[in-house]
């Protein structure tokens, strides 16, 4: 049997590299969590595939490979720990939930990166009324009266958006509270006892 253990490497942040995080936390699986300072990582920033974090090594049977993009990691660690559906058909729809998600991410950051305030609270109206609404009413099509976004089971689109609900609370307090299909879902995942308890013990890390 392999022997397989991962790192996932990022600065002292949740940022790009939490989703790749909560994905191994689900499944069970045990991981160095690597925080850089922004000094480290121009130290060897050089010698990475592709000179961005965060980065994920997968170390099997003492062979070290390095691999970069968190979606790309977070894609490939959800169908090796089952958190990517259970048929082709399922697979494609949570793969369209994680992206319906990872649009509205994009959309979020933009508060994050504006400083004006008049500009900032116009750009939460605008999410508000078309972007977290298109989700909501996404997510209460896929799911209907199902605890889970896709299946009948926690996936990758599960984990996403909850990723994207926590992580938002640092930009903007209470932004998804109006939104009861996003909210719900999130919780589910907030409740599951592996994620409860890696929120516990990384609550006090930077966003």
């Amino acid at each position: 049997m392999a022997n397989v253990t991962y790192k996932v490497s990022y600065f002292p942040a949740k940022g790009g590299a939490e989703i790749i995080r909560l994905v191994l936390v689900a499944g069970g699986k045990e991981f160095e969590d690597e925080r850089l300072t922004r000094d480290e990582w121009l130290k060897v920033k050089q010698d990475t595939p592709t000179k961005q974090m965060p980065l994920l090594t997968v170390t099997e049977n003492g062979k070290k490979k390095v691999y970069g993009q968190s979606g790309a990691c977070t894609r490939y660690l959800a169908r090796k720990l089952g958190l990517f559906g259970k048929s082709p058909e399922e697979e494609l729809l949570v793969d369209e939930a994680y992206e319906c998600v990872v649009d509205v991410q994009k959309e979020v950051f933009k508060i994050f990166m504006e400083q004006d305030e008049t500009k900032k609270a116009e750009l939460v109206k605008n999410i508000k009324a078309d972007d977290l609404k298109r989700l909501n009413d996404y997510i209460k099509l896929r799911a209907g009266e199902r605890k889970y976004i896709i299946g009948d089971s926690m996936t990758l689109a599960d984990l996403q958006l909850y990723n994207v609900v926590d992580q938002s609370a640092s930009v903007v307090k209470d932004l998804f509270s109006s939104f009861t299909e996003i909210q719900k879902h999130a919780d589910v995942v907030k409740s599951n006892p592996k994620i409860a308890e890696w929120a516990k013990k990384s609550q006090q890390t930077k966003q």
